[in-house]
């Protein structure tokens, strides 16, 4: 088909336009056999029309002067054209979108919730000694003379433990580790590195006791205390509760209340967000659905 011009476009407006003026100085011609194409026309667009007689046979169109003075007539006997929808003709504005299909003003996203900060939560910058401490030799065959140095160096470590003083405990504790190392001195140092508040040295002390005896149940709750510390709790709820099934105490069930208690509201708050980001995602999927439906409306019209 051959493709219309601006020029053909803009005087078939000019065409329009003046015939238009023509109807509204005598609606009464659209009564007329040669016009009933174009009534015929407006009523398929749902244009509704006053009950009149018939016109014998249309009238002259009026004089340019004539026509401009009609225009300051009443339109009472004109067809309601504001009641045809989406009337376009080339050239002419485009269609205003209803309220209920512009753009949607974006609602404020819901919150996602966040776990509040713990004041007794140590960060990791600060969790740690420096340098870290000696792991020795957990391979080394001792000799006679190092298990009576090592017996030798426990009883001073747990001695000073027990008088508060830490820093010598872990000396000493550093001694037998070097002479006979085993799981329950690894456990017995992080022991002392928790007390200390110093979660990742305990840590790294606690996961070598496991790895000479998975069955500890002390390295299980001093790792799992320690994890606590570090507001990791899934890690903790883990080790303490692995450690209580082997070797229950009560002062280890009281920081237990504490963990299970950050575990519920864990899982609240991830059901919560769970439920935020599925809602969320139907919204963008119903946003994306109305948009493509838009583009092909605007498509469709232009096509």
């Amino acid at each position: 088909a051959k493709k219309t011009s601006m020029a053909e476009i803009e005087a078939a407006v000019k065409a329009l336009k003046a015939a238009v003026g023509v109807l509204k100085a005598d609606p009464k011609l659209l009564d007329t056999p040669e016009l009933a194409f174009f009534k015929d026309y407006l009523k398929s667009l749902g244009a509704t029309f006053p009950a009149g007689k018939k016109a014998e046979s249309p009238k002259k169109p009026a004089a340019p002067a004539a026509a401009a003075a009609a225009d300051d007539d009443s339109d009472d006997d004109m067809p309601n054209l504001e009641s045809v929808p989406d009337i376009e003709t080339p050239g002419a504005k485009p269609t205003v979108e209803s309220p209920d299909e512009s753009e949607e003003e974006e609602e404020e996203e819901e919150p996602l919730e966040v776990e509040e900060a713990d004041p007794n939560v140590i960060p990791e910058a600060d969790a740690d000694v420096s340098p870290p401490q000696d792991m020795g030799d957990a391979a080394r065959e001792p000799s006679e003379a190092d298990y009576e140095k090592g017996a030798e160096a426990k009883g001073m470590a747990m001695e000073m433990m027990g008088n508060g003083d830490l820093d010598g405990a872990i000396k000493h504790y550093t001694t037998v580790v070097s002479l006979t190392p085993s799981a329950l001195v690894y456990a017995n140092r992080g022991a002392c590195f928790l007390k200390m508040k110093k979660p990742l040295a305990a840590i790294r002390d606690s996961s070598k006791a496991l790895e000479l005896n998975p069955d500890s149940g002390k390295a299980f709750k001093v790792r799992g205390k320690a994890y606590a510390m570090l507001g990791k709790w899934v890690e903790a709820a883990r080790d303490i509760g692995q450690g209580q099934n082997i070797d229950y105490d009560e002062d280890t069930r009281e920081v237990q209340k504490v963990v299970d208690g950050k575990m519920d509201a864990k899982h609240k708050r991830d059901a919560h967000n769970k439920a935020v980001e599925e809602r969320r995602a139907k919204k963008r999927q119903e946003k994306l659905r109305k948009q493509r439906a838009k583009e092909e409306k605007r498509a469709a019209a232009g096509g």
